[in-house]
């Protein structure tokens, strides 16, 4: 079910990349990225500082997934609703992992997904809540 969510992700990624602003490398100097899950060559973070709790149940925070194997890292503002179960990508940035020069991306948010109990955005919703120090 993850890798279907990736390859959706990464679809609509590539037809949304604009080449307008992709020259310059992703500045992670404000962000604070804290390791949630791995799966396999795949890893998880939350920048705490972008995160952004509406209630119980809402958020937004920006999460980076790194698949190490294909040395490609994904950077998408998420809202997530803990109650309904669901993940919502808002934007994204997709990049070399190890020169963090972007290589694509969108700005159109996609439909909502469902995310299933101990899926790693499950995992990320609830660390948002209750962070790892």
């Amino acid at each position: 079910m993850i890798r279907r969510i990736f390859v959706a992700a990464l679809a609509a990624a590539i037809l949304g990349m604009s080449n307008a602003g992709l020259a310059e490398p992703i500045d992670f100097a404000d962000m604070d990225l804290r390791f949630v899950d791995a799966q396999g060559n795949t890893g998880y973070y939350v920048d705490m500082n972008s995160v952004q709790i509406k209630n119980n149940n809402e958020a937004t925070a920006r999460v980076e997934i790194v698949k190490a194997d294909a040395n490609c890292l994904y950077l998408y503002t998420i809202a997530f609703d803990r109650g309904k179960k669901t993940y919502q990508i808002l934007d994204s940035i997709v990049a070399a992992y190890d020169t963090k020069e972007p290589t694509g991306g969108s700005q159109t948010p996609l439909k909502a997904q469902s995310y299933a109990k101990g899926s790693a955005m499950e995992t990320v919703a609830e660390y948002i809540y209750s962070p790892q120090l």
